[in-house]
């Protein structure tokens, strides 16, 4: 069977229509800023967030639109995968300034595997790059002229924390030559960005970028007060904006996209250098803002790559053993059996490159692992089934 990358990793997920019989009880943390004192509107959103987050934590995915009653969670839920949320009930919640924190209990009904098949539970691979600031002048503010490549690492801490990704930086890494039009800028290639070339060179399943689009103040700034005092009890509200985007690094597909913005208080003199990241950093209320912003496109990005099928590359080939850009990290284990798909480029009626996988309907059994790789061998020589270099396994 053939198909396109394109096309099978943006597969839409099915309505789960066979309930299971049994449920999972899954105690879950979400968390929201509290905007004008609605401390409903902030429930109601940390709740969400902790559904996300038991769903996630029970091999399951689930898309939720919600009522809040009285502490309990009325849904109307559309099933996305191995689960479904049958009751959340709010145990706790705490407030402290303008955060509030709920603690749920999530009654969740797992199933054996995604709606689309996928049942591994390895770590796709992430390749974090630079976001650049769209306008450079708003970081004179607290001096944070490192926020392009303090932030995107602060979101692989977070990722890889969520422990369902692998996320690697490559900060140094920026995609995009026009940051007003991106993610739809093309390049010097013709091409919408270069993240296949890149996710060749790192070994990544996945490229996440993203552009911070606004972080100046709302408010009159007084840089130069020679007192360097904090102000009064007046906010000095200031804005985060980040576009986040994620790309399949086979296909060069833009596979999800999200806009995140909050407002936060800067509450510390005009004239501090705090530096982006910096322990000073995370204890003014706007570096907690932007904690949180971390925090919730880490769950985003985790949920939704989860159900999506595991995908390496093969890099070396040597009788009937091959070595795949996957290894214990990614939690592959000696006698895992992976997929064998053939890759192909081809092009589309615009001339533009597209891959192919081809299923060369033949397992690789895993028989050595090391951290970064590992090395599986073939019923027969790779020759005979010409499978070569960036050919790829899939698990499902």
């Amino acid at each position: 069977m053939s198909f396109t990358v394109k096309y099978f990793l943006f597969v839409t997920l099915s309505l789960l229509s066979i309930a299971p019989s049994f449920a999972q009880t899954v105690t879950a943390t979400g968390k929201a800023i509290v905007y004008n004192d609605d401390v409903d509107d902030a429930r109601y959103r940390a709740t969400q967030q902790a559904i996300k987050q038991a769903v996630l934590q029970s091999s399951s995915r689930v898309s939720v639109n919600d009522r809040l009653k009285n502490g309990d969670l009325d849904s109307d839920l559309k099933i996305r995968s191995a689960g479904r949320v049958q009751q959340a009930k709010i145990l706790h919640e705490e407030r402290q300034g303008d955060f509030l924190t709920v603690i749920a209990r999530v009654n969740v009904t797992p199933d054996s595997q995604c709606s689309n098949g996928a049942t591994n539970f390895y770590k796709k691979s992430v390749a974090i790059t630079g976001f650049k600031l769209q306008k450079p002048e708003q970081a004179s503010l607290g001096r944070l002229d490192n926020i392009s490549r303090e932030l995107p690492r602060d979101l692989a801490n977070a990722i890889n924390k969520q422990g369902f990704l692998r996320a690697l930086n490559a900060t140094n890494v920026a995609i995009y030559p026009d940051l007003i039009n991106a993610p739809s800028a093309i390049n010097n290639q013709g091409a919408l960005t270069n993240v296949t070339r890149l996710g060749q060179q790192l070994g990544v399943q996945y490229i996440v970028s993203g552009v911070i689009r606004d972080i100046s103040p709302l408010y009159l700034r007084t840089p130069d007060d020679p007192d360097g005092h904090q102000e009064d009890a007046t906010p000095k509200d200031r804005n985060f904006v980040l576009d986040l985007y994620i790309y399949d690094s086979f296909s060069g597909a833009l596979f999800f996209q999200k806009r995140y913005s909050e407002i936060g208080d800067w509450d510390i003199a005009d004239n501090a250098r705090v530096g982006f990241g910096s322990a000073k950093f995370w204890t003014v209320h706007y570096g907690k803002v932007v904690r949180e912003i971390l925090r919730e496109s880490a769950i985003d990005s985790s949920e939704k790559l989860r159900c999506q099928p595991f995908i390496a590359s093969i890099f070396r080939t040597e009788g009937n053993r091959i070595h795949i850009s996957a290894g214990s990290l990614s939690g592959i284990k000696q006698g895992d059996k992976l997929g064998v798909y053939r890759r192909f480029e081809i092009f589309n009626q615009n001339q533009t490159t597209q891959t192919q996988l081809n299923n060369a309907n033949i397992n690789v059994t895993i028989k050595q692992v090391q951290p970064n790789f590992s090395i599986g061998e073939l019923a027969v020589d790779a020759q005979i089934l010409n499978v070569q270099q960036q050919d790829v396994v899939i698990a499902w």
